[in-house]
């Protein structure tokens, strides 16, 4: 695809998500994601009065199924906006529904500056962006290497980045299966990060967006650990919101 191509396509996405109908219907996926959380996943959420934060903010999630996003949005106030990929946008039906649940398009294999330009849009218009640090799912409790798509759009906007450890998706819904299975979730969002107060001896630039990145990168590593160990402190039964230190593996019933 051409880039006026794709920048059409990003143009027709952007308005039919604004469109009344749009609206109404991602407050409707909103809230089914947020009971299925709540009855079939058993989902505990730590630190949900950070994704209350007003103003442009980019929330970077670990991301280890495709009940991340729809998890995550059930708790935010606000009407989430997130990159998802290119082939969810073929088709005039999937186009549509792909736009009104908040999403628009990137292209995964290769630097999409036109989804830079539309991310940056809508953070100027003050609105709330998931976007995944590790740019596709990881498996595991290690979070990966990280691009510096997420810092780069926190330095050019000033949107503070929060963090989010999530665990027992990828249990409940592995890569390759149809439906979700009834596994505990747990989701640790921790504070927001600002990006004018990370690495400020750090040169102007990319130096400064790598130190943002590692910084992001190793909260997340931090709120994955805590997740893990706050599931496997209710897989064995123990109190709510407690944490079996040091471990980092779980998602069963």
């Amino acid at each position: 695809m051409t880039i006026a191509a794709t920048r059409r396509l990003h143009q027709h996405v952007l308005a039919t998500a604004d469109r009344w109908t749009s609206v109404r219907v991602y407050w409707l996926c909103r809230n089914v994601g947020l009971l299925a959380g709540l009855l079939y996943f058993r989902i505990q959420v730590r630190g949900r009065e950070h994704l209350r934060r007003a103003g442009p903010v980019i929330l970077a999630p670990v991301h280890r199924s495709n009940l991340d996003v729809p998890l995550i949005s059930g708790w935010c106030p606000r009407r989430l906006r997130s990159l998802a990929k290119e082939a969810m946008f073929r088709g005039p039906v999937s186009r549509w529904f792909s736009s009104s649940i908040g999403a628009f398009p990137v292209q995964r294999d290769q630097l999409d500056r036109v989804a830079l330009e539309s991310a940056r849009e809508l953070l100027q218009r003050g609105e709330i962006l998931l976007v995944f640090p590790e740019g596709t799912r990881g498996s595991g409790p290690t979070v990966g290497d990280v691009h510096n798509g997420c810092s780069y759009l926190a330095t050019m906007t000033g949107a503070p980045v929060i963090p989010i450890g999530v665990a027992g998706t990828e249990a409940a819904m592995p890569p390759g299966a149809k439906l979700p299975r009834p596994r505990r979730v747990v989701v640790t969002v921790g504070e927001p990060i600002e990006p004018a107060q990370v690495a400020v001896d750090a040169d102007a630039g990319r130096e400064r967006r790598r130190a943002l990145s590692e910084h992001v990168r190793s909260e997340m590593q931090r709120l994955l650990d805590e997740a893990h160990e706050t599931l496997a402190a209710r897989s064995r039964g123990l109190p709510r919101g407690a944490r079996v230190p040091g471990a980092r593996q779980g998602g069963g019933r």
